[in-house]
């Protein structure tokens, strides 16, 4: 899968949560509940929930693989609704705290204090719903990139729709466009920072999974048909293992503990660099190197 196609997922994936989130905010607001701080907390964690179960099924659309892209979504979605529902709380002790070192006036808290404190609410729902594949995957620089992908879109959006329901509080349509606005930053920079902190790409070139890519962030990538390998392939005869290794400025293959791998049609060695189009044969596989 090309870059651009991440891209346009991610969007699609953004706007998916912002339509899905507009529905749960507003048949809680129909619910009848009279306390606002429950509704509130309640709100923010059904979007916390939402948004991230929807970017963490990333990998099932991806590389089709459901069993992965459901562990990680449902981690996703149970860190975004407790981030979320925290966000709130942590917003409205912020804004009176501020409010009251500042000695404002309640216009001035609610106009602009209050926006502004939820805003760095969803900032934080954004950047631990960014992080997760990178803490699952146990690799900082995928953590990172996430992270800061989903901190610019959760505060960007995340202001763009707390001042709209601040300026325009009975209408429907500004609190559909700030979350689709939030959804839509959020995928759009995790994308984007997806793609700037990889190194490499691998294309496969042959049999069911042909042309789709995978991204390499991580300093260590293990390659095979386990689950829990960082580039996961399945449906072929024979799959063999091996890692890629980053070290400083070069790419290293390493084949795993069965027959040794192919590079260019040729045994690879134990350690052996990787340059621009090599071809690099897992059993029945055939992958494509592309630096970036």
């Amino acid at each position: 899968m090309t870059g651009n196609k991440k891209r346009i997922i991610y969007l699609f994936l953004g706007l998916c949560a912002g339509l899905t989130g507009f529905s749960a905010v507003e048949l809680l607001s129909a619910a009848g509940v009279e306390s606002y701080l429950f509704l509130a907390i309640t709100q923010g964690a059904s979007l916390g929930l939402i948004f991230g179960f929807i970017f963490g099924f990333t990998d099932a659309i991806f590389y089709k693989e459901l069993k992965r892209g459901l562990i990680k979504a449902g981690i996703a979605a149970g860190l975004g609704g407790l981030t979320a529902a925290a966000a709130v709380i942590f917003s409205s002790q912020g804004m009176l705290w501020t409010a009251n070192i500042f000695k404002l006036e309640y216009e001035q808290t609610m106009g602009l204090l209050f926006p502004l404190w939820r805003g760095v609410g969803w900032m934080f729902m954004g950047m631990f719903i960014g992080a997760v594949d990178g803490i699952q995957r146990k690799t900082w620089r995928r953590g990172v990139a996430g992270g800061l992908g989903g901190l610019a879109g959760g505060l960007l959006g995340g202001l763009i729709f707390e001042f709209l329901v601040r300026f325009f509080p009975e209408a429907a349509l500004a609190r559909a466009f700030g979350l689709i606005a939030m959804g839509l930053l959020i995928g759009l920079f995790l994308g984007e920072f997806e793609i700037r902190f990889s190194y490499a790409r691998l294309r496969v070139l042959n049999g069911q999974l042909k042309d789709r890519e995978f991204l390499l962030v991580k300093p260590k990538v293990y390659l095979g048909d386990s689950i829990h390998d960082d580039v996961y392939i399945h449906g072929y005869r024979k799959i063999l293992s091996g890692l890629i290794l980053r070290k400083n400025s070069e790419i290293y293959l390493e084949p795993g503990d069965e027959s040794p791998l192919l590079l260019n049609d040729e045994p690879a060695g134990i350690r052996q660099a990787l340059k621009y189009q090599d071809v690099i044969q897992l059993g029945d596989v055939k992958l494509l190197y592309l630096p970036l």
